[in-house]
């Protein structure tokens, strides 16, 4: 979806798009907001994570796919810009899908480099009442920023519109059952904000360029769910920096920790 100059100016949804944007997501299974994120904001966040990315290669952790990596990033600016962590664009939607007083669990960045590999089809969360037919409403939302254009070239999610419903299945009925399924490939200029219920089947695809292709994630799920990973160390003068509605957000996480801090 392409916003306003209005919605852009004043960093509100319009009703309308807000009404567009919760069906494409309880229908599809996503939404992308098209260039959404100010274009200084994404130079500072890919020139700042460069950093942290080249130092993490050094010493990499093992990987789900040829030269597809996961970098958890510090809690501090550029990454904790409330454009980024607690997007004005994106609120309005969590509050409708997760309820409001839903919480973000994750911050890292997935990228993938030159000479990457395919993915298996999967889903980000677990099912909550495998082996029936129950579907709950969304309870793990991931939203992902591309820090440059995204190309059919250079790594694109390959994702399954839909998948959201067939969440009862197991990671194997997913890699089975994806190649009879269409999908389509999540390109984007930079910036962009793409929106997705995390149990929507999707995966990491070849990069055949010659630059790395980084794309922030956040996820934000209901209270009660455990999304399995570590939680986010943010130091408390980094805290008490953040609105009231970010504090909200990030509750749950290690406050007063220390960073995860990879480069200086």
């Amino acid at each position: 979806m392409k916003l306003s100059a209005d919605e852009l100016e004043k960093g509100q949804l319009s009703l309308e798009t807000l009404s567009q944007a919760l069906t494409l997501i309880q229908v599809a299974g996503y939404v992308v907001f098209e260039r959404a994120i100010p274009e200084d904001l994404i130079e500072a966040l890919f020139n700042e994570h460069q950093k942290i990315f080249d130092k993490y290669l050094e010493n990499p952790d093992p990987t789900f796919g040829k030269n597809h990596y996961r970098t958890y990033l510090p809690f501090r600016k550029p990454f904790a810009d409330e454009r980024v962590v607690a997007n004005d664009f994106v609120i309005p939607l969590l509050n409708s899908l997760l309820g409001k007083d839903f919480v973000c669990h994750y911050l890292a960045s997935n990228t993938c480099i030159p000479e990457s590999e395919l993915q298996p089809p999967h889903s980000d969360v677990y099912p909550l009442f495998p082996g029936t037919d129950i579907k709950p409403p969304p309870y793990h939302v991931v939203v992902n920023i591309p820090l440059v254009d995204v190309t059919e070239e250079n790594g694109p999610i390959e994702f399954w519109g839909g998948g959201t419903n067939l969440n009862t299945f197991g990671m194997e009925e997913v890699e089975a059952l994806a190649p009879y399924m269409s999908s389509q490939y999540a390109t984007m200029p930079a910036g962009s904000i793409f929106i997705r219920d995390g149990r929507m089947w999707h995966r990491g695809t070849e990069n055949r360029s010659t630059a790395p292709r980084p794309n922030l994630a956040m996820v934000y799920t209901r209270p009660w769910v455990d999304v399995g990973t570590r939680r986010i160390g943010i130091p408390q003068e980094n805290y008490d920096a953040l609105s009231d509605r970010a504090r909200t957000i990030f509750r749950q996480e290690l406050v007063g920790g220390e960073l995860d801090e990879i480069a200086d």
